[in-house]
């Protein structure tokens, strides 16, 4: 039997909290943030990286790796 690694994308929810004067300020700083890495340790805080709570999407452009 052969072993096949399957890429896909998926979309998720994901949030990061920002401090700023206006909200476009706060898109500004968020967009520059990376995020998290899965699994997560304790190094990331929701004040500094976008966090995925839950996977909830759906996989899509599915193919070979």
């Amino acid at each position: 039997m052969k072993t096949f690694t399957i890429s896909a994308r998926v979309t998720v929810s994901t949030y990061t909290k920002v401090q700023a004067n206006t909200l476009e300020e706060a898109i500004e700083l968020a967009a520059e943030r990376d995020f998290m890495e899965i699994p997560p340790n304790n190094y990331y805080t929701e004040d500094e990286f976008w966090m995925v709570d839950e996977i909830d999407g759906t996989a899509y452009d599915l193919h070979e790796e």
